[in-house]
């Protein structure tokens, strides 16, 4: 087995500057197994085939969420303090008792309906408010308004709170890169977690003084009063739902219209109504794969593509490579908007597939609809940031310039 010592796999500079698509790629293809070390000692095994990271996410019993779902994510490799108690890092039994009442309360059908119209709303009015020949940050004006849009709903607040709730989780998610966090990044990360807690946690307090259960921190806060949970549990939960929410549609949009401005004659199909948006939006979620890998423990020997990972071993499995994976899907490294029988792993799979993920497929689909019924279109006019993350991909900046949608044949 391939051994890496001082792997560029932990390096936010390498996912923003370098290629980490083909360094993962030749993984795939000759080392699809591989160990990856440090010089502090952390080390963990790294899944790229699409079969054994697929294996991996539904096999819960054998693989632990609850050390973290990323290397360093609480900047310590030790177990994630919030073990058990916020979803991401739960283990079941602990798991279905927190899925249940976050599902119910937060995606549910008619949450989603809310949470789609307004989406829509908030979409259009950016979009209405750009004019041929302005030239923005996609990343700054339009992107975040998908997750807005669901902090709305879900925390029953308004847009300038929303705001500032994303602003605070961006920091969170991406506090290597000095675009969010200055020259102070463990700093800003603490403070950027304990902002996000103390206002959800003054929402929480707002709900069980008024009784309101009729969004999704509302009716964790009855519970909470009730007695049925705990309300540090209420909190960790509502933080999950904001950071896991929030980062990863902004990042997809960025990267969505990147792509649609190298593959310009692919996307005048969906404008022209001969792909569905529902199909292109799968083939984005693909493309971009946001969410690069998610980190499990083993906490028995796990036997995968004919290598055993000792029991106790941290496990990366890496979404990015399993979703350019030959043996699943044809021509993987082409864009491809009109793919059928797409079996994309964006959002992982199992008991811990991504609770948001009908949420997040609605908000990118959303948008590819929006886009294309707009009678402007975006050209990208310099050089995207990439965002300095080996966790999430994205960008910190994306310049475009909005042009009229017929100089582009639509």
């Amino acid at each position: 087995m391939l051994v890496v010592e001082n792997s560029p796999l932990y390096s936010a500079e390498f996912f923003a500057a370098d290629d980490p698509w083909s360094y993962l790629s030749h993984l795939r293809e000759n080392h699809p197994i591989s160990i990856h070390r440090r010089a502090d000692g952390y080390e963990f095994y790294a899944l790229t085939r699409y079969a054994d990271v697929y294996e991996a996410y539904v096999d819960h019993t054998r693989l632990s969420s609850a050390y973290g779902t990323m290397v360093d994510g609480s900047y310590r490799p030790e177990k994630d303090s919030a073990s058990g108690r916020m979803l991401i890092v739960a283990d079941r039994p602990e798991h279905t008792a927190l899925r249940r009442p976050i599902k119910h309360s937060g995606f549910n059908r008619d949450m989603l309906e809310k949470v789609g119209r307004t989406v829509r709303r908030n979409l259009r009015a950016s979009l209405d408010q750009l004019a041929v020949g302005d030239v923005i940050d996609f990343d700054k004006v339009v992107a975040p308004e998908l997750p807005k849009g669901v902090l709305e709903v879900l925390f029953g607040i308004g847009p300038a709170d929303a705001h500032s709730l994303l602003e605070a989780t961006r920091t969170m998610i991406g506090y290597r890169d000095e675009a969010y966090t200055g020259a102070s990044p463990l700093e800003s990360l603490v403070d950027a977690q304990m902002e996000v807690l103390d206002f959800i946690d003054g929402l929480i307090g707002q709900r069980i003084e008024s009784g309101a259960s009729d969004d999704m921190i509302g009716f964790l806060a009855q519970l909470v009063a009730s007695g049925d949970m705990p309300r540090d549990v209420a909190l960790l939960n509502g933080l999950n739902v904001a950071v896991g929410g929030n980062e990863t549609t902004p990042h997809t949009a960025s990267l969505t219209i990147d792509t649609i401005h190298h593959e310009r004659a692919q996307w005048l199909k969906v404008v022209a109504g001969d792909v569905p948006a529902d199909v292109a939006t799968q083939e984005f979620l693909r493309w971009t794969s946001t969410n690069s890998y998610v980190q499990r423990l083993t906490i028995e020997d796990f036997e995968v593509g004919g290598e055993t990972i000792p029991s106790g071993s941290f496990v990366t499995l890496w979404n990015m490579a399993a979703n350019r994976d030959p043996a699943v899907f044809d021509q993987p490294d082409t864009f491809m908007i009109d793919r059928q029988d797409n079996k994309q792993l964006a959002f992982g799979a199992g008991v811990h597939r991504c609770i948001g993920a009908p949420v997040a497929t609605l908000e990118i689909q959303t948008f590819v609809e929006e886009l294309a019924a707009w009678d402007k279109a975006f050209v990208v006019v310099n050089e995207p940031q990439r965002l300095r993350s080996n966790f999430m991909l994205g960008m910190t900046e994306l310049r475009v310039e909005v042009v009229d949608a017929k100089e582009l044949g639509a």
